[in-house]
Formats: structure tokens, C-alpha cells, sequence
């Protein structure tokens, strides 16, 4: 570099000019000045070209970074849009419970107003939450719960004031890289309840009806049987009250008849000593002697009578079949109970009298307005039930109570039977039910009584303990509505 400025220095000072003094240290202080800005120069060289090499690292990284963030900002409008386009109420809560983002959706849900929701006031809008529910701290209790347990699902139904009901159901979400939160869903299930409601009551009125037209076939059933009973009744009195008539008829002349007879021969007998001839008194002793003339008087008179009883016997049963299937009364009518518990107890005689003795306790009641063959017909079931659960062959008791109390009248059957184990007690007036052994019974004895004393707008009721027999009571208004 000195030799450069040597060169131009010869030609400022002209040929054959000396240079100054001190020129060749001047010289000697340049080129080491050029010598070090060469050595600088080479450094900002390489300096530069490292500079470079990271510019165009740090622009490829900012290109990839605008290309993630681009991709970021995309999913994060997606999420977004699906967040919004979403039916249910959502609400992103962080790992400490506070809120870190929520829908439209859930503040239509919750009516909360924008000058709340224009500063996320955390307080105020889960404030504004809990004052719309019928039991807010319920629903504070779980959130508090769900942020102990993160790894917790957890769902319930809320209830609001204004009568609404609200399904909420959280499942454990990833809110960043170092944060675990919750993610809450709302959903307004209203109208759903309601459906659900109207399709229970539905159901429920399904299965009264269905309760309704099983009772109505098995009174019908009753109807029928009853109605084939009064025919029965009415055949009977028909066929057998003819020949009774004149046989009683006939039995009450016969009897005056003998009477006569009689008369006749004790008119004899006092005449007797009278007979001039020992021959015909002793022909007359002898004759009575064959005859038995004493027992014969006397048997003739027992016989006719044994025989009249007979035939009002016969009439009796023919009139109690009669008034127990009531075919001459078809209607509601005012009716004796205790008449017809009697005519009940003489058509079931048979079957009660093996099994078991019937006492009767019978209170003042007043003529009660009734169906008196349906009701005959529940006295029947009763008695048969009771001398079922004394058993044949067992020497058990039944006792029948009558009573009256304000405005209604009850009838008590009371048996020493085996007694109802508990758990049946609520299932005896259940059509099919039966505890009897199969084939000896079908279950709809009580279930009917149930429906007939329903109808009359009275009640049953049923007492028991196992080993000591059960009680049931029959309670009928005097009058019916």
C-alpha cells in the first residue's frame, strides 16, 4: 500500500525532489494503518457472511412459523365454528375453575345480559348461572368436585326457577401444553321431559285403562255367571215350586186325613170296653197287637211332620237361590245385608260345614243401597276364602260381624285359618293371583269382590296374622251418590 502512495508522491513532488524528513516513518505508519483495515476488512467480511447465513435461517423459520400459525388460526376458526354451530350450551373452565371460553349458545341459554358478558366477569356470570336454579349449591358442590377429580366423567339434570330443566354433562378436556380443565355442556331438555312426562302419563292411563277393561271382563264374567245363576234360580223355582206345591198340599190334607183316622180309631178304643162279645175285643187287641198301634199313631204324625219340614226345607233352599242371585232384583235397590248373608250361607253350607263352625254377630245396620246379587256374590267369596284357609278336615271357626258407623255400614269376616304371609297382602286383590295350589283356584274371586265393592263406593279391608287367621271388612255407604 506505501509503494501506491510512494508512486503518487514522487509525481505531486515532481522528479529528482527529495522526500521530507520523516517521510519513510510516515510511510511505515500507512502501510501498518492499511495492514490492520485489511485484517478488519476480511473479519466484517466473514462477519457478514455468517449474518447472511442466519438471515436465511430466521426467514425460513419465520415462513414455517407463518405457516403454523396460519394453520393454527385455521383449526382454532374451525373449533370455533363447530363450538358455535353446536345445540348445547358450552363453557371451557381452566384448571383453576375460571372461565376461559363459552358459546352463544349458552349465553342465549342462560339470558345473560352483555354488560356482564362484555368483560367475562368470571363472578358475575356464573352469579347470573346460579340464581336461575333451584338448587344452586348442587350444581357449585359438583364443579368444585370435578376440579379435585379431573380424570372424573360427570353428568346430572338441573332444575330452573322458571321451570325449565337443563341436562349438563362434563367429560375431562386438555385446555394447553400444562393445563388440564373441564369442558361443560348444557342442553336444554325441556321439551324432551315433557315428551317423556306426557308419554309416562300416557302409559300410566294405557295401563288404567287396560286395569279398567280386565275389571269390566271380569265383571262381565260375573255378569254372565250371575245371570246364568238367576236362569238356574229361576229354572229351578219353576220346576221344582210345582210339584213342592201340591206335594205340601197334599201332605197337609194327608195329614188331616190321619188326624181323622186317628180320632177314629181312639173313638174305638174307648168304646172298646164296651163290646158285648170277649171274641171281637180280643180279635181287636190281637190286630193292634200286629199292627203296633201305638208307634203307629205316633210314627204317622212324626213322619207328616219330618215331611212338611222337608218340603219347606226344599222351598227355602229354592227362595235363598233365588234371593242370593236376586233375579227379581236386577237393580240398585234398598237390601236387609243381613238377609242375604243368610241365603249366601245356605247356598255355600256345603262346602263350609266340613271345615268349620259359623258364628254370627249381626249389630243394627239399616237397609243398604246395593247390588244385592254383586254383593252376595263378594259374601260367597269371602266365606269360601275363609273356609279354604281353615282347610277340610280342620275344625276352625268363622265368625260374621255387622256394624253401622255415620253414614256407612261394614261387614267383618273373621276366620282362625293359616292366615296371608305379608308380602302377599298387597297382591291378594291382584287379578290371577292366587296362593292356592293350581287347579283350585283362579285368582279373580278377590279381585272381583274388589271391583264390585269399588263400584259401591266402599272399601276392604284387610287384617292378618300368619298362624291366627285373617279379617277382612267390607265398608259400603248406606247411600249411594
Amino acid at each position: 500500500m506505501h509503494r501506491l502512495l510512494e508512486q503518487q508522491t514522487k509525481r505531486f513532488l515532481g522528479k529528482g525532489m527529495p522526500f521530507p524528513q520523516g517521510w519513510d516513518m510516515f510511510l511505515a505508519a500507512v502501510d501498518d494503518a492499511y495492514s490492520s483495515a485489511d485484517v478488519g476488512r476480511q473479519g466484517l467480511e466473514q462477519a457478514n457472511e455468517l449474518m447472511s447465513r442466519e438471515l436465511a435461517g430466521l426467514r425460513a423459520d419465520l415462513a414455517e412459523r407463518q405457516v403454523a400459525e396460519a394453520q393454527l388460526e385455521h383449526l382454532l376458526s374451525l373449533l370455533g365454528a363447530i363450538l358455535e354451530s353446536t345445540t348445547d350450551g358450552m363453557l371451557a373452565l381452566d384448571r383453576c375453575g375460571r372461565i376461559v371460553r363459552f358459546n352463544q349458545r349458552f349465553v342465549e341459554m342462560w339470558n345473560i345480559p352483555e354488560e356482564i358478558m362484555a368483560f367475562w366477569e368470571h363472578q358475575k356470570v356464573v352469579e347470573h348461572v346460579l340464581n336461575q336454579l333451584k338448587d344452586p349449591g348442587s350444581l357449585q358442590g359438583k364443579i368444585a368436585y370435578l376440579q379435585c377429580h379431573p380424570e372424573v366423567e360427570s353428568n346430572d339434570v338441573l332444575e330452573c326457577l322458571d321451570g325449565r330443566i337443563i341436562e349438563r354433562y362434563s367429560l375431562p378436556q386438555p385446555l394447553g401444553v400444562a393445563n388440564v380443565g373441564r369442558i361443560l355442556s348444557f342442553r336444554d331438555i325441556t321439551a324432551r321431559k315433557r315428551a317423556e312426562e306426557a308419554l309416562c302419563r300416557e302409559k300410566e292411563e294405557q295401563k288404567a285403562l287396560i286395569k279398567k277393561l280386565e275389571t269390566a271382563h271380569n265383571q262381565l264374567l260375573q255378569s254372565e255367571k250371575m245371570a246364568s245363576i238367576g236362569q238356574l234360580a229361576a229354572g229351578v223355582a219353576h220346576e221344582i215350586n210345582n210339584p213342592i206345591g201340591y206335594v205340601s198340599s197334599n201332605l197337609g190334607s194327608l195329614g188331616q186325613y190321619v188326624e181323622k183316622l186317628i180320632g177314629v180309631m181312639e173313638a174305638y178304643e174307648r168304646a172298646e170296653p164296651y163290646l158285648s162279645t170277649s171274641l171281637l175285643r180280643e180279635e181287636l187287641r190281637l190286630l193292634k197287637q200286629e199292627t203296633d198301634w201305638e208307634y203307629l199313631r205316633q210314627d204317622a204324625r212324626d213322619l207328616l211332620r219330618e215331611s212338611a219340614e222337608g218340603v219347606m226345607r226344599v222351598k227355602k233352599i229354592v227362595q235363598d237361590l233365588k234371593d242370593f242371585s236376586h233375579v227379581d232384583q236386577a237393580e240398585w235397590q234398598c237390601v236387609d245385608l243381613h238377609k242375604g248373608i243368610d241365603s249366601t250361607l245356605n247356598i255355600v253350607r256345603n262346602e263350609i260345614k266340613y271345615s268349620a263352625e259359623v258364628a254370627k254377630e249381626y249389630g243394627a245396620i239399616p237397609p243398604v243401597e246395593c247390588m244385592a246379587s254383586q254383593l252376595n256374590q263378594v259374601f260367597m267369596n269371602m266365606l269360601i276364602n275363609a273356609s279354604h284357609a281353615i282347610g277340610e278336615g280342620n275344625h276352625g271357626k268363622i265368625t260374621i260381624r255387622t256394624g253401622a258407623e255415620n253414614d256407612m255400614v261394614w261387614v267383618e269376616f273373621a276366620d282362625t285359618g293359616k292366615g296371608i304371609a305379608p308380602e302377599n297382602l298387597k297382591r291378594i286383590f291382584d287379578p290371577f293371583f292366587t296362593t292356592k295350589p293350581v287347579g283350585k283356584g283362579t285368582g279373580l274371586g278377590l279381585s272381583l269382590s274388589f271391583g264390585i265393592i269399588e263400584k259401591h263406593h266402599g272399601r276392604i279391608e284387610v287384617q292378618s296374622e300368619m298362624g291366627k287367621g285373617a279379617t277382612f271388612r267390607v265398608w259400603l255407604p248406606v247411600k249411594q251418590q
